[in-house]
């Protein structure tokens, strides 16, 4: 079963935006560092992307997370966008369960200096729209 990860690579891949893994695993903390405190994966969606992939579960702890980030707020005024994206099966009750993405946009406040969070409603709108 391919990784939070893996699954947002192949998503952004196929919709023709150009991505790389951004996150690094550092041997011998046994631990894995992601760009800037936040970002596992890169893409080019006609701007600037850096997304947060995680499980289901741990989507609002990754959200939480990356707003408590400093360099996030850096990262975004750089005129970069930022989303946390999760992966879960989800579907009707008795029917298939299938892979959903839930998308959620981290922008600058209209101060330029706080962060705000809107949820995304239709995963199939290019990032940054």
């Amino acid at each position: 079963m391919p990784s939070p990860t893996a699954r947002s690579l192949q998503y952004a891949k196929r919709h023709g935006w150009p991505a790389q893994v951004v996150e690094r695993w550092n041997p011998y903390a046994k631990v894995r560092h992601d760009l800037f405190g936040c970002i596992d994966l890169v893409a080019l969606t006609g701007s600037i992307l850096g997304i947060q992939a995680c499980a289901g579960s741990s989507h609002s702890a990754r959200l939480k997370k990356a707003m408590a980030e400093p360099r996030l707020l850096t990262w975004l005024q750089c005129a970069a966008h930022f989303e946390v994206w999760s992966w879960a099966k989800r579907g009707a009750r008795g029917k298939a369960k299938r892979w959903t993405l839930r998308r959620t946009a981290v922008e600058l406040g209209t101060d330029g200096t706080t962060l705000v969070a809107c949820e995304l409603p239709d995963p199939l709108l290019p990032p940054g729209t």
